[in-house]
């Protein structure tokens, strides 16, 4: 019996049973933040300069005015100093002559002013009368009119005569920062070249350069504004001594030197030099305290909006419309002081431009800048 040929074929595996599906677990990434303790220390420092700057703005203010004055006094320091005189005696010598000055103003401004003002008093019933029989009325509306001067509630004159002394009372206030001004500005002139370079000692060396260049321009803004506030001042006063002469008002001499001195407050300073000239004025007719008033006026405006624009644009190199909403800005963001300190700090920004700013600018803007500046005022003065 033939061998059958079997044909072996291989086992095949046995099937591995389906394994059961594992539920795949989204993956969750915890990421940390990790803020240094020196950062929540820079955080707080800054807060708390901040802070600090605003409870002590009004005397920042005061300082940056009396840096004015210093940078004035030191110009005239170091003129001296360039002649051959000892520093110590340049110092004695500008600071003696500004007291000097100020003490004889004073004294020829303070006791006419009081003596005018008890003349004023006693002669005011005079005045009334006076006035009064000037007027072109009948009779019968005299008669009213005393009447209602009789009969007028003096209540109401206590409430305007207290709303009077508080108006003494805000002049008073800037007096005395006006003489706070000039004691740090003294101070300043001392030792402020010291405490300058004690500070440019934290600063790496090429900063102190940019420092020392952007104080050196700032120097010559400040200066330029404190020479166009003198223009303005003189022009004032010789103004005000013309017009008062001529009307033959008393004390013209007195009254031309107070409106000089007040013109460094805008319209403040008008004020205030406006209601002597118009009282004394008035001891001489009231047709002539009309007149002082308008021709008050009338150069007050001719220097806001002709005079100042074009000294200070001259000498801080800045338009008649810059000067104009300087003015303005700083009355509204910081009264009196801001007004004051409006003009240099707009006057500073080009040279803050193109030291500081200018690796930020395109190409040519600073260059096209001071071009400008060089069409419209010419060689810096």
């Amino acid at each position: 019996m033939p061998a059958e040929d079997v044909t072996q074929t291989p086992a095949a595996p046995p099937e591995q049973p389906p394994s059961p599906s594992v539920p795949v677990e989204a993956v969750t990434q915890r990421v940390e933040l990790h803020i240094p303790w020196v950062t929540f220390i820079k955080v707080f420092a800054a807060a708390l300069t901040a802070y600090a700057i605003y409870v002590l703005w009004p005397l920042l203010l005061l300082v940056f005015l009396a840096l004015f004055l210093a940078v004035t006094m030191h110009a005239f320091v170091d003129w001296l100093d360039g002649k051959g005189m000892q520093h110590w005696a340049s110092l004695l010598l500008v600071i003696g002559g500004l007291l000097t000055t100020l003490a004889v103003s004073l004294a020829l401004i303070v006791p006419t002013l009081i003596e005018r003002a008890t003349t004023f008093s006693h002669t005011l019933p005079q005045l009334y009368d006076d006035a009064f029989k000037q007027l072109p009325l009948s009779t019968a509306m005299r008669l009213n009119i005393t009447h209602l001067v009789g009969s007028a509630n003096w209540s109401e004159a206590y409430t305007w005569l207290g709303s009077f002394w508080s108006a003494g009372g805000i002049a008073l206030s800037g007096i005395s920062e006006v003489v706070l001004i000039l004691v740090i500005a003294l101070y300043l002139v001392v030792d402020g070249s010291k405490t300058y370079e004690w500070l440019l000692a934290f600063f790496s060396p090429l900063k102190r350069a940019k420092l020392r260049l952007t104080s050196a321009e700032i120097s010559e803004v400040i200066f330029g504004y404190v020479t166009g506030q003198f223009i303005t001042s003189l022009l004032v006063m010789v103004y005000a001594f013309v017009v008062l002469a001529l009307l033959k008002v008393p004390g013209a001499l007195m009254l031309a030197l107070l409106a000089g001195l007040l013109d460094v407050l805008p319209i403040l300073g008008f004020i205030i030099a406006t209601v002597p000239a118009f009282l004394l004025a008035l001891s001489v007719s009231p047709r002539t305290s009309l007149i002082v008033v308008g021709m008050y006026l009338l150069f007050h405006a001719l220097e806001t909006y002709y005079i100042v624009p074009k000294v200070y644009g001259k000498h801080l190199r800045v338009s008649t419309l810059t000067v104009l909403l300087g003015l303005l800005a700083g009355v509204l963001l910081a009264g009196i002081p801001g007004a004051l300190a409006a003009l240099p700090i707009l006057a500073s920004y080009a040279a803050i431009e193109r030291i500081w700013l200018k690796p930020f600018l395109r190409d040519g803007v600073s260059e096209k800048h001071e071009l400008q500046k060089d069409q419209a005022f010419g060689d810096k003065v």
